[in-house]
């Protein structure tokens, strides 16, 4: 049986922690992002894929 130390499983949690308040930020950074631009989008009558497709180009 192998034995972890207590600073390794300290730090592991702690790197969870981080990576799940990075992952529901950048989910509704991106969730924003989209309803900002949905009444342009509307506007225009673009679908999802056609409008969003010129950002990931000129990016």
């Amino acid at each position: 049986m192998t034995l972890v130390s207590t600073s390794v499983l300290v730090l592991a949690v702690a790197f969870l922690v981080v990576a799940a308040v990075a992952a529901v930020a950048s989910i509704a950074t991106v969730g924003q992002f989209v309803v900002t631009n949905r009444r342009a989008r509307l506007a225009r009558h673009e679908s999802i894929r056609s409008y969003y497709s010129g950002f990931a180009v000129t990016n």
